[in-house]
């Protein structure tokens, strides 16, 4: 009988790109360059190369427990108890995220295509997408994965027409923002790429061999850092300093200034298949969520699960929705991020070397 969880290595690389790709990469050249000016594309470069570096640790970890998810090698490095707690602050921290996506996606999309729309009906539309999707195994979601990714090629074909009116001296010259700033610009910049731990869930259902997976797992990093770095560094050189500081949105604005003979607004086209890449980012939180919540309570499924997270996250996003608040929440579920993103993952890898943990028996990872 075919496991409906197990995925293949293509789709392991498409999940996880549709993760990390969401509502961020619109205001990425903006928020990076408040602190790296004209070296914003270099700090994404470095935030690529050390999320690499954390990937492989990921994949060290999970290679040490093969068969099992994130949450039970919690339970099998730091003991039942301890365990369950970890898995519980991660549950809050899926839901949080989830959360900042909806909110995230609400004041974008009201303020470029629906200014009129009620608020909650928004919220309640991504949110309906997200639990028809996400209800479904792991398997299929990683289906649908591979068909909206090929939604990012429309970015990457439209975005390079802007060289036609760039100036290269905008970002002249190079280096002179500083290296700490350049690093204060990568620090800044993990939002982006939160949805990376995801790799941790998934690695026990891949269909690949460890050097496979470890090809894929770069392959997708690889795709995520040259994608943000090229549409930061076309921003970067299209508009000026002024501008740029003016546009919180500055893939959009450049979109914008497009026009063709059929379309006039290409940009207004373009945001309707974002909203994809922004359900499918938001899609990956509900299943990781209600993955832990089922794995903490057993006798729910992880489907009921699904409707709880995506209850809380609709109820909690309802609260935010003046921009001082979305910028704190914004803040606040970054350094989060750094913390359930980085922070723990690579204690754990470290407590399981320092002490030999490794997988006993045959443990498999459960999905449903």
């Amino acid at each position: 009988m075919k496991n409906e969880n197990q995925i293949s290595k293509l789709q392991m690389i498409t999940f996880i790109i549709q993760t990390q790709i969401g509502v961020a990469f619109l205001s990425l050249p903006y928020e990076i360059h408040k602190f790296a000016k004209g070296d914003s594309w270099i700090s994404l470069i470095l935030t690529g190369f050390f999320m690499e570096v954390l990937v492989i640790f990921y994949l060290v970890l999970c290679n040490r427990f093969p068969k099992q998810h994130f949450f039970q090698i919690l339970e099998s490095i730091l003991g039942k108890v301890l365990g369950k707690c970890f898995t519980f602050f991660y549950t809050g921290y899926f839901l949080l995220t989830g959360s900042t996506i909806l909110v995230l996606f609400v004041y974008i999309l009201k303020r470029w295509m629906l200014p009129y729309t009620p608020y909650w009906v928004l919220l309640f539309l991504m949110v309906s997408i997200g639990i028809y999707i996400a209800i479904e195994n792991l398997s299929i979601i990683a289906r649908f994965y591979f068909i909206a990714s090929f939604i990012l090629i429309l970015f990457i074909v439209i975005a390079p027409i802007a060289f036609r009116d760039v100036n290269i001296h905008y970002i002249m010259p190079i280096g002179h923002s500083g290296v700490m700033n350049m690093v204060k610009g990568a620090t800044h910049a993990t939002l982006a790429w939160q949805g990376i731990e995801i790799i941790l869930l998934l690695s026990p259902n891949v269909k690949a061999t460890r050097k496979e997976r470890v090809k894929a797992v770069t392959f997708a990093n690889l795709f995520i850092t040259l994608f943000y770095s090229f549409l930061t560094f076309i921003c970067l050189i299209y508009f000026s300093k002024e501008e740029i500081r003016l546009l919180p949105q500055p893939v959009l604005f450049l979109l914008k200034s497009f026009s063709f003979k059929i379309i006039e607004r290409p940009d207004l086209v373009l945001v309707s298949f974002w909203i994809i890449l922004v359900g499918t980012s938001f899609i990956s939180y509900l299943y990781s969520a209600s993955l832990a919540g089922a794995f903490l309570i057993k006798k729910w499924t992880r489907k009921s699960l699904v409707y709880l997270s995506a209850f809380i996250c609709f109820f909690f996003a309802i609260f935010f929705n003046g921009e001082n608040e979305i910028i704190k929440l914004t803040k606040y579920t970054t350094y989060t991020g750094l913390l359930f993103m980085i922070a723990i993952p690579v204690f754990l890898l470290i407590l399981s070397l320092l002490f030999r943990k490794r997988q006993k028996g045959e443990v498999n990872a459960e999905n449903d």
